[in-house]
C-alpha cells in the first residue's frame, strides 16, 4: 500500500489554517487556507492517476470535500 504521508499532512495543515480563518475571519488566513486546499487537491489528484480506487485516498478525498464546505462557509461571512 502506499504511503499518503505527505498528503495527510499537507490535510492536516489545510484544516488547521481553515479552523483558523474560521475563528479569525480573517483575509490572510483565508488565502492560506485556499492555499493548503489547492496544494492538497493536487496531490491527491496526482495519486489518484497511480492508485485510482484506493479506499485511504478516498477518505483523504472526503476530507477534503468537508474542509472545501468549511472554507466555503467562511467565506460567505466574509
Amino acid at each position: 500500500m502506499n504511503s499518503y504521508t505527505h498528503i495527510k499532512e499537507a490535510l492536516q495543515l489545510a484544516e488547521q489554517a481553515v479552523y483558523q480563518g474560521q475563528m479569525n475571519l480573517d483575509a490572510a488566513n483565508f488565502q492560506k487556507a485556499q492555499m493548503h486546499l489547492n496544494m492538497v487537491q493536487q496531490q491527491i489528484n496526482e495519486q489518484k492517476e497511480q492508485a485510482s480506487g484506493d479506499k485511504e485516498l478516498k477518505r483523504m478525498e472526503e476530507h477534503l470535500r468537508h474542509l472545501r464546505e468549511a472554507q466555503q462557509a467562511i467565506q460567505q461571512n466574509f
